[in-house]
């Protein structure tokens, strides 16, 4: 897989001459901002965007590929749940995190015929990547939600680097399902359990960590997370957390210590 790092006075100079470089489609890397331009002081001591991109593996090309092209897949600008949402960092102490209630409505469970739409939306998919796995729909963690298992030989495939390719197929099916259906159903996609094993790894990792920031008395940084895990760790219990950046590259768990406050 390439990767190559690039500068430019501008975070998309930097990118447009990473993929010139690499001879590749925007769709087709994954950019990481290792630093952002600055001025400097009357013109001295300014920094260029620094980026590192790297070549996807070509089933998430393609995923990428389809994502960018809604007037074929889909219509909804944000699909529920979206899985491409920006990272952002976190930070934990020692307080729980209070997560207010949101909307006053009752949510209203699927129908039997949006999950058999979200299966078929999948399998169709998947079928057209040229991978052949068996997919079944149930209830979700929430009366919104539809979870879709997926099981077969392509599993860590369909995975992926952190769940990207999974998290690229999801987005895809909520997009598809939102314009065909109208219906306000999420859909979430598992693979052979990884999103609950994932959950309990972040949950155990977050307090593991607070724990470790109150014995040093500074927080500490994680790797970026999308925002599926950070709600994770804000609602694993015991620390308090707080996120912070507003780019995917920039985003940074930050546990910190026990009773502490940005």
């Amino acid at each position: 897989m390439g990767s190559i790092e690039s500068e430019g006075d501008t975070i998309d100079q930097a990118i447009e001459r990473a993929l010139r470089a690499l001879d590749v489609t925007r769709e087709q890397v994954q950019i990481e901002i290792l630093t952002d331009a600055t001025r400097g002081l009357l013109g001295f001591g300014g920094r260029k965007a620094r980026v590192r991109a790297t070549v996807r593996p070509p089933l998430v090309s393609r995923l990428e590929g389809m994502k960018a092209a809604p007037s074929a897949m889909g219509s909804r600008e944000t699909p529920p749940g979206a899985a491409h949402a920006q990272p952002a960092a976190l930070q934990l102490g020692g307080t729980p995190t209070h997560v207010p209630a949101t909307g006053a409505s009752q949510p209203v469970r699927p129908s039997e015929a949006f999950r058999r739409k979200c299966e078929s939306t999948l399998e169709d998919i998947l079928s057209r990547l040229g991978i052949s796995c068996t997919v079944e729909g149930g209830p979700g963690p929430d009366p919104e939600t539809v979870v879709l298992e997926v099981s077969g030989d392509s599993g860590g495939l369909l995975i992926g680097r952190r769940g990207q390719t999974l998290d690229a197929l999801e987005y895809i099916v909520n997009l598809i399902v939102g314009r065909q259906d109208g219906s306000s159903g999420r859909v979430m996609i598992d693979v052979e359990h990884y999103r609950r094993r994932r959950s309990e790894h972040l949950t155990e990792l977050a307090r593991r960590l607070a724990e470790k920031a109150k014995q040093m008395g500074r927080p500490i940084t994680l790797s970026p997370m999308s925002a599926r895990e950070r709600r994770v760790v804000h609602l694993c219990g015991g620390p308090s957390t707080r996120s912070q950046g507003r780019a995917e590259p920039r985003s940074h768990p930050l546990p910190g210590p026990m009773g502490w406050r940005p």
